[in-house]
């Protein structure tokens, strides 16, 4: 039980946790599976299971988890057991017992579901290679049920502590007036504060559909996608700009959320969500009024002065990068500069 004491640390031992409960309850593997509120598959870890049989549930199999789809409606605490809560005609009829099941030779699953909500499914899955009869007696009693009870009250206070940081985390940003959320590589929110929800909720551009970041321009969201999955593979910040309104940004700092944000090993990503206003810089009006540009130029222009790149204008405005430098290209010549740090000067100049 000392290994279940640890779930509270920021690195909790999981194979230790997960070893001694296989043990306890006599089956031949068992796992701790994670998902979020729409089902996405956060994490598995796992002990004496093949790395085969993991890339299988991972890549497919987790979406037509029987045993996932039967704890609906249940408490926290409650042993499933595959023989005895799915139908056995409907489970020898599945994709999941065909297909997954017999080919892993995982005959019997005890599952005990530990959390359930709007935002996430967790529980743990024992895997048996052959089939006992009414072990939900004995799952419920004795050893096995105090080994439960102290899992349950140490991942109490590991989600109490969870959210004290989240809460330390939201009221630091909030007082510079900006925001944080958890996120997946695929733009799932796992978790977002109330400040960050008000600052993606912009219809027409940058908003929450459906549990996921959504913009109705493809390019800008692939974009947004390709720096939430560069962060969790590499480790590194990454940085995301998107327009969302004349002369204002939101600018998404991405970064992987630390053990202190997370229960076990969850693919997560912690954004901060920052809203940068070009007031003070150029009016785009008057850009185009004093310098005889475009709109479209006058809109380069007026991002270049509040610090953006012309990749990230680009990126942020669902156009090419190579229409941006040719217009960056136009204004150089329009405005008699050779270099950009002239136009801004400028554009400033300008105004004052």
């Amino acid at each position: 039980m000392d290994a279940v004491a640890c779930i509270s640390t920021d690195a909790p031992p999981w194979t230790d946790i997960l070893t001694t409960g296989r043990d306890l309850i006599g089956a031949d593997s068992g796992s701790l599976i994670m998902m979020n509120g729409s089902g996405e598959l956060l994490n598995v870890d796992h002990v004496g299971i093949s790395d085969a049989t993991i890339s299988d549930y991972a890549e497919h199999y987790h979406k037509v988890d029987l045993l996932a789809h039967a704890s609906l409606g249940l408490a926290p605490g409650t042993w499933l057991d595959s023989n005895v809560a799915i139908p056995r005609s409907q489970l020898l009829r599945s994709e999941f017992h065909n297909d997954y099941l017999r080919k892993h030779r995982q005959e019997q699953i005890f599952a005990l579901l530990l959390e359930r909500n709007s935002e996430q499914l967790t529980g743990f899955s024992f895997q048996r290679s052959s089939i006992e009869e009414g072990a939900g007696v004995r799952l419920a009693a004795g050893e096995v049920g105090i080994y439960v009870r102290e899992f349950q009250r140490a991942l109490a206070q590991k989600r109490s502590s969870m959210a004290e940081n989240l809460k330390v985390l939201d009221d630091t940003l909030s007082s510079l007036g900006e925001a944080a959320c958890l996120v997946t590589a695929g733009g799932a929110i796992t978790r977002a504060s109330d400040a960050a929800l008000a600052m993606l909720d912009y219809q027409d551009g940058l908003t929450i559909k459906k549990g996921r970041l959504h913009h109705p321009l493809p390019g800008v969201l692939a974009y947004i996608r390709r720096n939430l999955a560069l962060a969790l593979v590499t480790g590194a910040k990454s940085k995301a700009t998107v327009s969302i309104a004349r002369g204002e940004t939101l600018v998404l700092d991405i970064a992987p959320a630390s053990n202190r944000l997370k229960l076990a090993n969850e693919r997560l990503l912690v954004v901060r969500i920052r809203r940068c206003s070009a007031f003070g810089a150029p009016n785009v009006e008057s850009l185009v009024h004093t310098f005889g540009i475009t709109q479209a130029e006058a809109n380069v222009l007026a991002a270049l002065v509040a610090g953006l790149a012309p990749a990230e204008y680009a990126q942020g405005n669902g156009v090419s990068e190579s229409t941006v430098r040719t217009q960056v290209a136009s204004i150089k010549m329009k405005l008699g500069c050779s270099r950009v740090v002239d136009l801004v000067k400028l554009a400033v100049i300008s105004q004052s």
